[in-house]
C-alpha cells in the first residue's frame, strides 16, 4: 500500500504520531454506530411492538439477539482475511456502506420468516466492521494513546447512541415506527460508506509501531489472505488465549441486548418507559467508553507492567456488584434505577479502552485483523449467543429474573477471579512482540 511520505512523523523520543490519525479515527464512529444499533439491538427495543404485529416468541427473540454474533462467528474472521488481502478501507466501505442498504428490505418484512432472512442477509456485511476498524485503529495510534483512540471513537459513536434512545421511545409510539427505524438505519448506512470513502486514510500496518515508525518499507508490505499456520501462532500467545476466555465471561453483554426486555417483563415497566429507562445505561456507557480509555493510558504508563490487568480485573468485580443492586430488587424511585444503570453501564463499557490495547500489545500488526475477529466476532459471539439463547428459552420456563442473576452477577465473578491468571504471562508477551518489532526493523533496513 503507497503512503505519503508526509503522513508519518517520529517524535524525538519515537513515538509515532501519524498525520490525520484523529480525522481517520472520526471517521470510524460511523462504522461502530451502525454495527452497534443496526438490526437485533433494536428489534429487542421494539420487541413488544412487532410480537404484537408479526406474532414473534420471546424464544425466537432470543434467537434473533444472538444472530449477529452467530453470523459473526463465521464472517468475522472472513472479512479480516478479505481486508488483509484487498485494500481494507475499500472492503470496510462495501461491507459498511454498501451492503447496509439491507436494513431497508428488513423494514418491509411482512412475517417473522422475512424479518429472520433480511436481518441474517443484513448482519453478514454489518459484522465486518468491528475487526476491520480496530484494525485500522491499533495502526492510527501507538500503545500509548490506544486506550484513548478507543475510547474517543466508541464514545462519540454512544454520543450519537444517547438521542437514539430518545427516538426509539418516540418510534414505540407509531404503529409501525419500527419499520422506520430501519428504512432510517439503511439511508445512514450509505452516509457512512461516504463518510469513510471521504475521511479515513489507512496508514498501513505497522504504521504505528516505535520500532517500524520510521522504515516506510514496512508499510508497503503486502498480505494475502490468512493461514491457518498465523491463526495457529496466535494461539501459542498466552496473554491473548486468556483474553479469550476473558471475554467468554463477559456476561455484562446480556444487559445491552435484553435490558429492554428485563424492564419489561421482570420490572414492570411498559415499553415507553422502558426505552426511556435506557437512557441512563446508555449515558453510562457514554461516559465510561469516552473517559476511561483516557483513565487506562494514565495507568497503563504509570505501572505499564500490570496496570492493564489489574484495571481490567477491578472493572469485572465492580460491574458485578452494581449489577446485583441493579437488577434484582424493585425500588419506589426510579432515580434508583437511574443510577445504577448509569454505573453498571460505566463500567461495563469502560473494558474497551483496556482490552483492546492488550490485545494490541502482543499481536503483531499483521494478524490483528484475526486476532480482533476472534476477539470480538467469536469469542464475544459464542458468549453472546449462548447468554441470549439461554435467556431466550431459559427465560421462559424460570423467567428472566434467576438469569440475569446468573449472567449479570455470578459469571462476572468468576471473570474477576479468572483474570488472576494473566498477570504471568502478560509482560513477557508485550516484550516478545516489541522484539519481534526489532527484529524486523533490522530485517528491513538491512533489505
Amino acid at each position: 500500500m503507497a503512503v505519503n511520505e508526509e503522513q508519518q512523523v517520529v517524535t524525538p523520543k519515537g513515538q509515532p504520531k501519524i498525520k490525520g490519525r484523529w480525522k481517520s479515527a472520526f471517521s470510524l464512529t460511523f462504522a461502530s454506530m451502525l454495527d452497534n444499533n443496526e438490526g437485533t439491538s433494536f428489534i429487542t427495543a421494539m420487541f413488544p411492538m412487532i410480537r404484537a404485529q408479526l406474532g414473534m416468541s420471546l424464544g425466537v427473540l432470543g434467537w434473533m439477539a444472538a444472530l449477529p454474533k452467530i453470523i459473526a462467528v463465521f464472517f468475522g474472521p472472513f472479512w479480516a482475511s478479505v481486508g488483509r488481502k484487498y485494500n481494507r478501507k475499500n472492503v470496510l466501505i462495501f461491507a459498511t456502506g454498501i451492503w447496509g442498504l439491507w436494513a431497508i428490505a428488513i423494514g418491509l418484512s411482512q412475517s417473522v420468516t422475512q424479518l429472520f432472512i433480511f436481518v441474517t442477509i443484513s448482519l453478514i456485511g454489518a459484522v465486518a466492521s468491528q475487526p476491520l476498524m480496530q484494525e485500522i485503529l491499533m495502526d492510527l495510534f501507538g500503545d500509548e494513546e490506544r486506550g484513548k483512540a478507543v475510547s474517543i471513537v466508541y464514545g462519540v459513536s454512544a454520543i450519537v447512541m444517547l438521542p437514539m434512545m430518545g427516538v426509539n421511545a418516540w418510534l414505540a409510539g407509531m404503529e409501525s415506527g419500527w419499520r422506520y427505524g430501519f428504512y432510517a438505519a439503511g439511508i445512514l448506512s450509505a452516509i457512512s460508506g461516504l463518510v469513510i470513502w471521504k475521511f479515513l486514510d489507512d496508514p498501513g500496518r505497522g504504521a504505528a509501531e516505535t520500532a517500524l515508525a520510521d522504515v516506510e518499507q514496512v508499510r508497503q508490505e503486502e498480505y494475502g489472505l490468512i493461514k491457518w499456520v498465523e491463526v495457529k501462532e496466535l494461539f501459542q500467545i498466552k496473554t491473548f488465549v486468556l483474553m479469550l476466555g476473558q471475554r467468554v465471561l463477559s456476561g455484562h453483554l446480556l444487559m445491552i441486548s435484553m435490558g429492554v426486555v428485563y424492564l419489561v417483563d421482570v420490572l414492570g415497566f411498559d415499553l415507553k418507559q422502558a426505552n426511556l429507562m435506557i437512557i441512563p445505561l446508555m449515558l453510562g456507557m457514554f461516559t465510561g467508553m469516552f473517559v476511561f480509555g483516557f483513565i487506562a493510558d494514565w495507568i497503563h504508563k504509570k505501572h505499564p507492567k500490570y496496570g492493564r490487568i489489574g484495571t481490567i480485573q477491578l472493572i469485572q468485580l465492580v460491574y458485578a456488584v452494581l449489577a446485583f443492586f441493579g437488577t434484582q430488587f424493585v425500588y419506589p424511585n426510579n432515580a434508583i434505577y437511574a443510577i445504577l444503570f448509569f454505573f453498571m453501564g460505566f463500567f461495563g463499557s469502560a473494558n474497551m479502552g483496556v482490552n483492546r490495547p492488550i490485545v494490541a500489545s502482543v499481536v503483531r500488526p499483521e494478524l490483528r485483523g484475526t486476532a480482533f475477529a476472534l476477539f470480538v466476532s467469536v469469542f464475544e459471539a459464542i458468549a453472546w449467543a449462548i447468554y441470549n439463547i439461554a435467556a431466550g428459552q431459559l427465560g421462559q420456563i424460570y423467567g428472566l429474573k434467576p438469569v440475569f442473576f446468573a449472567v449479570l452477577v455470578v459469571l462476572m465473578l468468576v471473570n474477576t477471579v479468572y483474570i488472576t491468571l494473566l498477570y504471568k504471562p502478560y509482560a513477557k508477551d508485550v516484550q516478545t512482540l516489541q522484539d519481534q518489532m526489532a527484529a524486523r526493523r533490522q530485517e528491513l533496513i538491512n533489505s
